[in-house]
């Protein structure tokens, strides 16, 4: 966001503290489905049709499609059933019979500013994901074996561009990487020595290896690999994927040890079809990323925990993030960067289960609380820091799959270039702010309204967007709905 220097005073969260539309038209939901593309219908189709070699032992029996209602099939079974679509006419029990499991998921998030930014909008987001599962073993005949395909296809906005609010992390975190069909999973994976090893080789998306966490929230604080979300320029979240190997160690007492290497190459951001969709290996590699993670799964009785430590590191060259060729801030000198290689960080993500209700059937319902925390190194990063802790309820009462969820996170930006923007700031020559921590709370909770249908209705409060305080930069208030149709 470009800011008015006339109205733009020096501030920060820290003095701040001291000091103490667009119409969405129809419903998320006929959004939803009405946005489901044509080209993720026919790519279902080719990924679940077997190879010719195996046609005859393959071929699928004449399918004859369901109506929506029969005598056995009443109005209460489709509201009940757990997919929108049923079982496609018998498709899907047919594929899986054969060793192919395909799902078809949509999301499309509405969010609205209520204060913050230079403008009161509302913006919408979403994606439909199709993902296919080959297990080899029952088509070819190779234990332990699959090979694994999902495409993601995305549309819409950034809420906070558009309301002109310059969150350090996306208010609607499906948005992002282009409203484009990208192959965020292309792999072949392998299970040996009894499931003691696994190997993964192909595209694979950084933030689904490693240091993962669910996106249970809607802002991206809180949601998903937290390294691709400060360092989003050289590690790739969903949906990017890179060429990768992953190899994992399944240890006694519930712990893991997993090692990488991924190619770096900012081509695969690109939104050309020939990589975006394609698996295809660009020629722009810049070096490789090697992520480590050790992590473990504790069982207290009933209470279970999801805990993983580790870090990366990136060998290609890297510029600095404030300081220029002489020596001086780049605000200062207005040189280039001064020129480095290597980048690093480490995080750790702590998920324990709280409370579980006995008589609840599904071990996973319960309360859960978490904690992450990732540091990247200063000498690159523009965003070196983010924290997040909550808590999260999956199984509300008698509504097994209903849920809620509360948040609060910090995410900082590097005191290097803080430091830069306050010298430049007495020159003259700065922004006019000096940039700090963006503060995120969030709470929602969500309605399993139909065995294939979940609305989040989701509010969030960002203190000190960007990390600074202005004139024109109050603090965010942000109301959304969060639709999820499993098809």
């Amino acid at each position: 966001m470009t800011l008015d220097s006339r109205a733009v005073r020096s501030g920060s969260c820290r003095q701040a503290r001291a000091r103490s539309a667009r119409s969405p038209g129809q419903g998320p939901a006929v959004r939803l489905v009405r946005r489901l593309p044509a080209r993720a219908a026919l790519a279902a189709l080719a990924l679940a049709a077997p190879p010719a070699a195996l046609a005859d032992d393959l071929t699928l029996p004449a399918l004859t499609p369901a109506p929506l209602l029969t005598a056995d099939r009443d109005a209460w079974t489709v509201w009940t059933q757990p997919h929108l679509f049923g079982d496609w006419g018998g498709l899907r029990p047919r594929l899986s019979a054969l060793g192919v499991d395909v799902t078809l998921t949509g999301v499309d998030e509405a969010v609205a500013n209520l204060s913050g930014g230079v403008r009161q909008t509302v913006q919408e987001a979403g994606q439909v994901g199709l993902q296919a599962k080959f297990d080899l073993q029952k088509i070819i005949g190779l234990p332990g074996g699959s090979f694994e395909v999902t495409l993601v296809d995305r549309w819409g906005g950034n809420l906070a561009a558009d309301a002109g609010i310059p969150a350090l992390q996306l208010l609607n975190e499906v948005y992002g990487r282009g409203n484009i069909v990208r192959t965020e999973e292309f792999a072949y994976k392998q299970k040996m020595f009894d499931d003691r090893f696994e190997l993964s080789v192909g595209r694979l998306a950084f933030g689904d290896e490693f240091f993962s966490f669910s996106c249970n929230f809607v802002n991206l604080t809180f949601c998903g690999s937290a390294p691709g979300n400060i360092v989003g320029d050289y590690i790739y979240n969903w949906p990017v994927s890179q060429w990768a190997a992953v190899g994992k160690v399944n240890l006694p007492a519930d712990l893991y040890l997993k090692a990488a290497v991924f190619d770096a190459n900012p081509d695969y951001l690109g939104a050309k079809p020939s990589v975006a969709f394609w698996p295809s290996f660009p020629d722009n590699s810049q070096g490789l990323i090697v992520p480590v993670e050790l992590g473990w799964k504790p069982k207290f009785g009933a209470l279970l925990g999801d805990d993983t430590i580790g870090g990366w590191w990136n060998n290609s060259a890297a510029p600095n993030a404030a300081t220029s060729v002489d020596g001086q801030p780049i605000l200062v000198s207005g040189l280039p960067a001064q020129p480095g290689h290597g980048r690093y960080g480490f995080s750790a993500n702590l998920q324990q289960m709280l409370v579980h209700d006995a008589a609840n059937p599904d071990p996973k319902n319960g309360l859960y609380g978490f904690f992450n925390v990732t540091v990247a190194d200063r000498r690159t990063a523009t965003q070196d820091a983010q924290i997040a802790l909550g808590v999260f309820q999956q199984g509300v009462g008698s509504r097994a799959r209903d849920g809620f969820g509360v948040a609060v996170g910090g995410t900082q930006v590097n005191p290097n270039v803080a430091n830069a923007q306050a010298q430049a700031n007495v020159l003259g020559l700065g922004p006019g702010y000096v940039q700090h921590i963006e503060y995120a709370t969030e709470a929602w909770y969500g309605w399993q309204a139909t065995g294939w249908l979940n609305l989040k209705f989701d509010t969030q409060y960002v203190m000190c967007p960007g990390g600074y305080t202005a004139p024109n930069n109050r603090n965010a208030f942000v109301l959304g709905v969060r639709t999820t149709v499993d098809f």
